[in-house]
């Protein structure tokens, strides 16, 4: 997607989603999910086992850790959650993807 205001959802397994757009909001309840987003003010979401997630700053991203453990949101300021980095969701807090 790459208009503003975009909402995009996908619940099947190793979805791969892109939105370039400001104020998107995208999410995806499928296993091994990779979002990015570049867009400004994005709310992105992941919800299936294994999955990973980016956007940039004043974005926020949503991830859960399966089975489920825990679902923790973090706003992307560009310091404590960087931009354009994939995270997942270890032991309850977001780890850089490499």
């Amino acid at each position: 997607s790459s208009g503003d205001f975009a909402k995009i959802g996908l619940s099947g397994d190793f979805a791969q989603i892109g939105s370039s757009g400001d104020f998107a909001k995208i999410g995806s309840s499928g296993d091994s999910a990779q979002i990015d987003s570049s867009g400004r003010n994005s709310v992105v979401m992941c919800a299936g086992y294994d999955s990973m997630a980016k956007a940039a700053i004043g974005s926020w991203i949503t991830l859960a850790e399966w089975k489920p453990v825990c679902v923790k949101t973090e706003y992307v300021d560009g310091c404590r959650i960087k931009a354009d980095t994939y995270y997942k969701l270890v032991d309850g807090e977001f780890k850089e993807v490499e």
